[in-house]
This record gives structure tokens, C-alpha cells and sequence, in this order.
């Protein structure tokens, strides 16, 4: 599913808080990944679409959208470059379960998240649907028996995976990564196993800025 695609589909609520979001969000050196035009766009169309919620929610919201984002390039550049063709259990790979859930009960029963997380968490839980929903109404073949969001193409969901998924590599991919680029791939792919087995008690908890320093030294060109 084209991410513009779907971020042009949202309807809009309000654009009252557009320009103040921009201010907060969009600044010059943020997204190594991404080009000022796309970081633009995404908070405007995000910033309409999530105007009824509070400033804080919408922020983070509108922050973790824009660090999936950049996790999506590296992702293509990385880990889908080491899954196709050679993933043992295509399409279900490691979704094998319903890992796009936000808190898991360790997380709620050990981490007590705080009312930031929970209400991030929350924002999030809907944007999955809203983006889910939209990846099936353009042709993406939903499976049954393992995550609701996967299809027989890969994963519904871009802008709003979970921490989990979007940090996820398996022992394959790993090995994949450690062959092609070395020594650069150890402090990656240590950054990514932290996140993907970490529990979420606040809302820094979702992104983890270590991973992308870490991404940014295996592919300086994208960064």
C-alpha cells in the first residue's frame, strides 16, 4: 500500500492546529530518513486527520508515524531485502501471531505504562484499523489464523506497526545483515533486539534513537 496513498485518504477534521504542529515537529535535522517535503505532508495530513485529540496524543502520534517512516526505508533496504525469496514460512514468516498489539500484559501487569503511553498506545490501536482497513479496501488479501493485519503480500500496516514489529529480526535475517555489512550491523541489530523485546512503561519507549544512529552508519547514502 503506497503510505501517501492512504495519508491522503484520511479525512480531515480540522487544519487549525497544522502550523503549530509543523513548528513542533518538523524540524530541519529530525528525520534523516526522510526528505522536508514528505515529513511536511505527513504531519499536515496526520495533524487534520487527529485534530479532536489532545495536543499531547496528537504529537506523539504524529512523532511515531514519522519514526516508522523512517524505520519503513531502512526496513526496505535491510530486512525485506533478507526476507524475500528466502523466508522459510512465507507469508506468515514471524507473524505468527497478533504482535501489532501496542501493550502486551507484561507491559501492562509489570511496566505500569504511563497515562502518555497508554494514551499513545491507544491513538495508535486506531490508526492500525484505519490503515488495515484502507490496505483491504485497495486489494491487499487479508489471511486468517495468524495477525489480523497480515496479507498475502506482507503487512497492512506502515505508518502504525507495533514496537515489536517494527523492530523484530529473526536469527536469519540477523546472520543476512552480519554478512553483508559486517561489524556496522552489530550495534543495528543489538538497538533492534532491545526494542523488540523491550516492555513500554512511556511513551519514549516506542522509538529508539540508537536504532537509527545505527542504520545511519550501515547506510550513510540514505541518511
Amino acid at each position: 500500500m503506497p503510505i501517501d496513498h492512504w495519508l491522503n485518504s484520511l479525512p480531515q477534521a480540522s487544519s487549525r492546529f497544522v502550523e503549530t504542529d509543523l513548528d513542533a515537529l518538523a524540524g530541519p535535522t529530525a528525520y534523516p530518513f526522510l526528505n522536508a517535503g514528505t515529513v511536511r505532508a505527513q504531519i499536515t495530513r496526520l495533524s487534520g486527520h487527529l485534530a479532536r485529540e489532545d495536543e499531547p496524543g496528537r504529537r506523539l502520534a504524529i512523532g511515531y508515524s514519522l519514526y516508522l517512516r523512517q524505520m519503513d526505508v531502512i526496513q526496505e533496504a535491510s530486512v525485506r531485502t533478507a526476507c524475500a525469496g528466502a523466508c522459510p514460512r512465507p507469508p506468515v514468516g514471524c507473524c505468527n501471531a497478533e504482535h501489532h498489539m501496542i501493550l502486551s500484559t507484561a507491559d501492562l501487569m509489570f511496566s505500569l505504562p504511563s497515562p502518555a503511553a497508554l494514551r499513545l498506545a491507544h491513538v495508535i490501536t486506531g490508526m492500525q484499523r484505519r490503515e488495515r482497513d484502507h490496505s483491504a479496501s485497495q486489494g491487499m488479501a487479508l489471511t486468517s489464523g495468524h495477525c489480523s493485519c497480515l496479507a498475502a503480500t506482507g503487512c497492512a500496516l506502515r505508518l502504525f506497526k507495533s514496537p515489536r514489529c517494527a523492530h523484530y529480526l529473526c536469527p536469519d535475517v540477523e546472520n543476512t545483515l552480519l554478512l553483508r555489512h559486517g561489524e556496522k550491523a552489530s550495534a543495528f541489530i543489538g538497538a533492534m533486539r532491545a526494542m523488540a523485546r523491550g516492555t513500554i512503561s512511556s511513551s519514549r519507549d516506542f522509538t529508539s534513537p540508537p536504532v537509527l544512529a545505527a542504520a545511519a552508519l550501515i547506510f550513510p547514502q540514505m541518511a
